[in-house]
């Protein structure tokens, strides 16, 4: 009996020695319910045991490689994928768009979106402050800024105000000969310098202001501060006309400094030195007579 069990077990041994270099396989079974748990090392394990010769195909290279990459997020520009190159995309024909300055415009002209209100005389104007800063000084160094600003209706008028800001909002300005004294008082306390020179472009015109016209606008300007030069360069201007203003009421209102300076000018035309001397002197003198009497005569 043990002799027949010993060459049962030779020939057993015989028959699993595999013959050279034929690839031998064994499949195990595995249940994953009665498994404590897999890892790579096992899944390596058990591929190893099915194919013979690993280390030829370097299977743990393999796996490890694979292994690192799921651990490895990637993102497509790490794959590869470029999508900043993309052909012919500056010939593609681009939609069209309203101007950006066309759109400011548009809400600056229909005052949208106002920023300041401005107030004369209990009238409010809604503006926007960028406008007012961009031409005037007086607004550009007003700091803090109200929410309100309350402007002297004898410096600026409330019609005056609408034509500065009317001027400021347009590209090519234009001013009526009417409005331009309330404008150029408007524009001089509001520091307007742009809006200053384009006055001064009218009073520096003989073609506009000369004789006649230089004495209305005399006439216009002399009580007021703001207009001394101009009322200074008018008086100037009143040549051939000066013997027609003397007949007027409005010369006998002529303050005495006023009328120093217009006989002191080279440009009034009379017919002698001494004749306009003594006219002006008597007619002096005999306003005086006349204010003195009317103030007597009130007295009693």
């Amino acid at each position: 009996m043990d002799q027949v069990m010993k060459k049962h077990e030779e020939l057993g041994q015989t028959q699993a020695q595999p013959a050279s270099g034929e690839l031998t396989c064994s499949v195990h079974f595995v249940n994953p319910g009665l498994s404590p748990g897999s890892s790579s090392e096992d899944e390596l394990g058990s591929v190893t045991k099915l194919v013979s010769k690993a280390e030829d195909l370097e299977l743990e290279h393999v796996f490890k490689r694979q292994s690192a990459d799921i651990a490895k997020n990637r993102s497509l520009f790490e794959f590869g994928h470029n999508f900043e190159d993309v052909r012919d995309w500056m010939s593609i024909e681009q939609p069209t768009k309203i101007p950006f300055k066309s759109v400011l415009r548009y809400m600056v002209e229909n005052h949208l979106k106002t920023t300041v209100k401005i107030e004369i005389n209990k009238m409010y104007f809604n503006c926007h402050l960028i406008v007012l800063q961009a031409y005037s000084k007086y607004f550009m160094e007003l700091n803090p800024i109200p929410l309100v600003v309350t402007l002297p209706e004898e410096k600026v008028s409330q019609k005056a105000f609408m034509l500065v800001y009317k001027w400021m909002l347009s590209d090519k300005p234009s001013l009526e000969r009417k409005n331009i004294i309330p404008v150029f008082v408007a524009a001089t306390y509001l520091r307007v310098k742009d809006l200053l020179f384009h006055c001064w472009k009218y009073f520096d015109d003989r073609n506009c202001f000369n004789e006649a016209s230089a004495c209305v606008m005399y006439v216009e300007s002399k009580n007021n501060l703001a207009l001394d030069v101009v009322r200074n360069l008018m008086l100037t201007r009143i040549q051939k006309f000066l013997l027609t203003f003397v007949a007027t009421s409005d010369f006998l209102e002529v303050p005495l400094k006023h009328l120093v300076y217009l006989l002191s000018s080279n440009e009034i035309c009379v017919n002698s030195e001494v004749e306009q001397y003594r006219y002006f002197l008597l007619l002096y003198a005999g306003l005086d007579t006349i204010g003195r009497g009317e103030n007597q005569m009130c007295k009693a």
